[in-house]
């Protein structure tokens, strides 16, 4: 199973809803989305992809059950596991940090380094 990328090579939104459905099981009713995000069970989620190479996955809220399943059913579409997870401040006043996890198939290390001295990452960990 691999992402289904649009003629584009852009892996969007409506896209990645599908083959979160699709290859990973996710309940279609659970899913919803919009022009630049989706949720899951009504929780914003953020999305930045490079095929092959990296994925960052967003969602607001606490890490819980349901924030699991997200990140495992994003491993199961992508084919390989997250390197590390981390609190991201997205610097908006009353909006809480997402807790956030990072696919890197190419450099980890490096991308850990360049983690650990954002001002707006805290919490950082290998996973």
């Amino acid at each position: 199973m691999v992402e289904t990328l649009s003629s584009g090579g852009r892996w969007n939104v409506a896209l990645a809803r599908t083959d979160l459905i699709e290859k990973a099981g996710l309940n279609e009713n659970d899913l919803t989305w919009e022009v630049t995000h989706l949720k899951y069970k009504g929780r914003r989620m953020r999305i930045s992809h490079i095929y092959g190479q990296h994925l960052v996955i967003s969602m607001e809220g606490k890490e819980d059950d349901d924030f699991k399943k997200i990140i495992d059913s994003f491993t199961k579409v992508v084919e390989y596991f997250p390197f590390c997870r981390y609190d991201l401040d997205f610097g908006a006043e009353g909006i809480p940090a997402f807790p956030t996890y990072e696919w890197d198939r190419v450099n980890s290390n490096s991308r850990f380094s360049e983690l650990e001295v954002k001002a707006n990452v805290s919490s950082l960990r290998r996973v």
